[in-house]
């Protein structure tokens, strides 16, 4: 009887899907409030600085960048809602030439349009998109000797929030 039980309700917790996560780390909710997307309290925070917030994401993530390097990932918000999404990637041995093809092809799938800058500064590959429909701007830097990466996606309305940020002390600007 206890058998035939464990089966039942086996079956049954089975046959339920499992609920969605409110937090998509691939396509966050930009100008989304904090409480709304950390209701699982996978956002730790670990900096306040020039009017930005910093956490670091613990939550269950993958990103297509998880299938080539092990990357850092954090995010930043402004008055309490989702500013910006930023990812470090670690010195990496592939082909520079294969990092920025995959680059090219995958994140304008992302953020829906084709770069419209690119240029080199020093050693280092900026790339920029801005997708006009959803106010989202995205930059990449990558280093053409050591492949290490940094980006960041950002919602643009909020970043006008704080017309005198510091270029330093702002996300966008990808410094170390």
């Amino acid at each position: 009887m206890l058998q035939k039980l464990c089966f039942i309700l086996g079956c049954f917790i089975l046959a339920f899907p499992l609920p969605a996560q409110s937090f998509d780390c691939n396509n966050p909710d930009f100008g989304a409030r904090f409480a709304d997307l950390n209701k699982e309290g996978y956002f730790i925070k670990y900096m306040e600085k020039s009017g930005i917030s910093y956490y670091n994401y613990t939550g269950p993530c993958r990103m297509e960048i998880h299938h080539h390097v092990s990357p850092s990932m954090f995010f930043a918000f402004i008055d309490n809602q989702l500013y910006a999404r930023i990812v470090t990637i670690p010195e990496n041995k592939g082909q520079f030439e294969d990092i920025r093809d995959r680059m090219e092809k995958n994140v304008p799938k992302n953020v829906g349009t084709q770069p419209y800058s690119m240029k080199l500064d020093g050693n280092w590959w900026v790339y920029q998109w801005f997708n006009e429909k959803d106010n989202l701007k995205y930059k990449v830097k990558i280093h053409g000797k050591t492949n290490e990466g940094k980006s960041v996606c950002y919602f643009e309305p909020l970043r006008a929030k704080l017309p005198n940020l510091n270029e330093n002390d702002d996300p966008i600007s990808l410094n170390p």
